[in-house]
């Protein structure tokens, strides 16, 4: 699975909207996630955005994810909130949610081992484990290996255990190790709103 990560401060919305569109065109259904982003715009705009979003996914049968706005979530029927660093834990979130909407949350570390947190993880459905493999914000990158150690902890204490996705310096040539070392799939930004979208698809495994 690719989930694709709106950015405005790279492009203009009409190009982010036509390249989005192509591809969730280009996948396999339920292959893509766009995930609503763009902290730095206005809630109308987010809203106005999101919109449209929704109307893509939709109609090409993909996912809508929603990062941080519990509230945009809900009005836009989205398939997954995302939670990210400074947000609220997801199991204080997940009692104020319908069911059927899925949390997604940030993660920043190669191990998950510290008991406290087991609480966190009861009410989260994937990970977004970064930067795995280019450095951001002063973090180093984790590396591939990371993926296949915070897998076997997450196994080891839950038997219902969240999907971890690879985010951070993920391209169409790195994709695939990505899902080898233990990845359930990736989560880019550049590489997912380029003009091209088939060498991405095609590195996953998920063109139409």
């Amino acid at each position: 699975m690719l989930i694709a990560i709106s950015d405005l401060s790279a492009l203009s919305a009409e190009l982010l909207l036509e390249r989005l569109a192509r591809l969730a065109r280009a996948a396999k259904p339920n292959h893509v996630a766009l995930l609503l982003r763009d902290h730095q715009a206005s809630a109308r705009h987010r809203l106005a955005l999101g919109e449209e979003l929704r109307a893509i996914a939709r109609e090409h049968e993909q996912q809508l994810w929603v990062a941080d706005r519990a509230d945009l979530a809900l009005l836009l029927e989205a398939d997954v909130l995302h939670l990210g660093e400074a947000s609220a834990p997801a199991n204080v979130v997940r009692p104020l949610l319908p069911p059927q909407l899925r949390i997604s949350r940030a993660w920043h570390a190669p191990t998950w081992s510290d008991p406290a947190l087991d609480a966190e993880l009861s009410g989260v459905d994937a990970l977004l484990l970064s930067p795995l493999l280019a450095p951001r914000k002063g973090r180093p990158a984790l590396g591939l290996a990371a993926l296949g150690v915070l897998g076997e902890q997450l196994r080891a204490r839950h038997s219902a255990y969240p999907q971890i996705f690879a985010l951070g310096g993920v391209s169409a040539e790195n994709a695939a190790a990505c899902l080898a070392a233990g990845a359930a799939g990736v989560a880019a930004i550049g590489a997912a709103l380029g003009p091209d979208p088939a060498p991405l698809l095609d590195a996953l495994a998920i063109a139409r």
